[in-house]
């Protein structure tokens, strides 16, 4: 049985890759996929862009108000980021993060995940310097056609 249906997938392959495919001959899922992935990096690079200029209000801007984080095993609801997010970038001269290997991978219409790995260096007014690594994980909720993070995960590691 196996044999025979891996035979069967590739003829269809076969008859496939002998058709002139022209680059817009994308299914509907594919474009919708494609569509979708590029929303949400969009919303990640604000995301990034908000922090990066340490504006607070950018960022809990881009969370719905049933968002939840869990940030180093410690469970922060969307009052605290609001709240602390402000406080905690008032403390800051700069923000540099970069962000290497983005992923996106679409749960349905509505519902995508990214994530990435960040490098941080955060230069507070007093001059101290923290740097952290770590993974970051976004669940995005898509609600009247706007894109917003409805969970979070991330770890911090101190870079040595």
């Amino acid at each position: 049985m196996f044999i025979f249906i891996s035979c069967q997938k590739q003829v269809e392959n076969n008859e496939l890759d002998n058709k002139e495919l022209g680059s817009n001959d994308l299914s509907s899922n594919e474009l919708g996929s494609n569509e979708l992935i590029k929303q949400v990096e969009n919303q990640v690079m604000a995301f990034h862009a908000a922090d990066t200029s340490l504006n607070a209000q950018g960022v809990v801007d881009l969370l719905w108000p049933e968002f939840t984080m869990l940030a180093d095993g410690n469970f922060v609801k969307y009052e605290e980021v609001k709240t602390g997010s402000k406080n905690f970038m008032e403390t800051l001269a700069t923000f540099h993060t970069e962000w290497d290997d983005l992923k996106i991978i679409p749960l349905g219409d509505n519902h995508a995940i990214s994530s990435f790995i960040f490098t941080d260096s955060l230069v507070a007014i007093d001059g101290t310097v923290t740097q952290s690594r770590g993974p970051n994980t976004f669940v995005w909720e898509k609600r009247n056609g706007e894109w917003k993070v409805i969970y979070g995960d991330a770890d911090h590691y101190p870079i040595k």
